[in-house]
């Protein structure tokens, strides 16, 4: 079990930082050539194009995963995930896009009229996902690792090419979804190495009952969404585009350290499930949060020192180091988090998990509104921690009440 757990989690995150490393290559070189303003603009759309995919995952792989019984279960389950989410995906990309063309302020008309074409990654980012389904079943993350890969350096080669010859915002926005294209076809292919004749029918006649039984997973990942990346948008609305873009290199560097507690529960989460199923008592989570507190404490020291190096991408980077020093100190609570949340979720405790993010988000909205139109990135930051901090402590109140057995 450990080596399962060792080698996916290791697949994870060979994934992500390939695919983080050359974003941040990419956002290096997007900020010296073509300066923070187009970056700012970039983030705006990038950061609604993230809300989207936050918004299709729905749970629809939890659920899948903790409904599944058997091998050949799951087969069929995956097929439902996939449609289901090719489904949801059409109709967020119409309500975000619907939402971007109502914001006012930095949200000028140029990124509205572009908008629509950075969407189209969140049909490609369903299929993916969908995709990781199985392979998160079956514990076979290096096909998903090998998407990415593929995906991540097609749109990387674009992104530079356009960089460096004509780098405008329609250009890098349609590399960074021609890249979500490309990982999206290659683990399709992985998922259905030989073409089968999908029963499109009968599959379309599960989607409500899928999207009925991942209900609360699905707003607990709106709810954290908007707990995540509200603050985001209201600076978008109503800060400069430097100001943004300074904000999301900063976030971008954090998020890169975040994928760890989570994808070590991608990795942990089906073995759990398995083993509450036949019966056994088992320590995983409360192990998990234990090594990854103390991982999160590491992790957070080493940002805080290393943030001043981002002054070697641009020596006027000043908001980005002030913003990442103060993401470090709310790092050891994300570590935690994710497996106190996801011990709740496989404990069936999907309402009170919710309940918890519903809050959060009210929290980060009201701190948002009230403190970044006059403070900015580092009133972003801060509100950041905050809402961690309350998700951290009404976990940590819940998971007491509740033992994991």
């Amino acid at each position: 079990m450990l080596k399962k757990v060792a080698s996916n989690t290791f697949a994870q995150l060979v994934a992500k930082f390939f695919g983080a490393g050359l974003t941040l290559l990419t956002t290096y070189y997007t900020i010296r050539v073509a300066g923070l303003e187009l970056y700012g603009d970039l983030t705006r759309i990038l950061v609604m194009v993230a809300v989207g995919f936050t918004i299709i995952d729905f749970g629809l792989n939890a659920e899948g995963i903790r409904s599944s019984k058997s091998r050949s279960d799951m087969q069929n389950t995956a097929q439902r995930i996939l449609l289901t989410r090719l489904i949801l995906s059409f109709v967020i990309i119409l309500i975000l896009n619907l939402i971007v063309y109502l914001l006012p302020g930095g949200y000028s008309q140029t990124i509205k009229s572009i908008f629509w074409l950075g969407s189209l990654a969140i049909v490609f980012q369903g299929l993916y996902t969908s995709a990781n389904a199985w392979f998160q079943y079956t514990l076979s993350y290096w096909k998903s690792t090998f998407s990415v890969i593929i995906g991540s350096t097609t749109g990387t080669i674009l992104t530079l090419y356009y960089l460096f010859n004509n780098p405008s915002l329609s250009n890098l926005v349609m590399a960074n979804t021609f890249g979500y294209f490309i990982m999206a076809i290659c683990s399709l292919i992985f998922m259905f190495p030989k073409l089968e004749k999908l029963a499109v029918l009968s599959l379309l006649l599960d989607v409500l009952p899928l999207l009925k039984r991942s209900l609360v997973l699905g707003l607990i990942l709106i709810a954290s969404v908007l707990a995540s990346k509200f603050d985001t948008v209201i600076l978008g609305v109503f800060r400069q585009s430097s100001e943004v873009g300074e904000y999301g290199f900063a976030y971008r560097i954090f998020d890169v350290i975040l994928v760890v507690p989570v994808f070590v529960m991608n990795a942990v989460y089906p073995l759990f499930i398995k083993e509450r199923i036949n019966g056994i008592n088992s320590q995983i989570i409360s192990k998990s949060a234990k090594y990854m507190g103390l991982l999160g404490v590491l992790a957070g020291i080493v940002l805080w020192f290393g943030a001043p190096l981002v002054s070697y991408v641009r020596p006027d980077l000043h908001t980005s180091i002030e913003v990442l020093k103060i993401l470090a100190y709310a790092l050891p609570l994300f570590f935690l988090t994710a497996p106190l949340m996801w011990g709740l979720i496989g404990q069936n405790k999907d309402k009170i998990v919710l309940s918890m993010y519903l809050l959060a988000a009210l929290l980060n909205i009201t701190l948002s509104l009230l403190f970044i139109p006059a403070y900015g990135a580092l009133a972003a930051a801060i509100n950041t921690g905050i809402t961690e901090l309350f998700i951290l402590l009404t976990l940590l109140y819940y998971t007491k009440k509740i033992p994991f057995t």
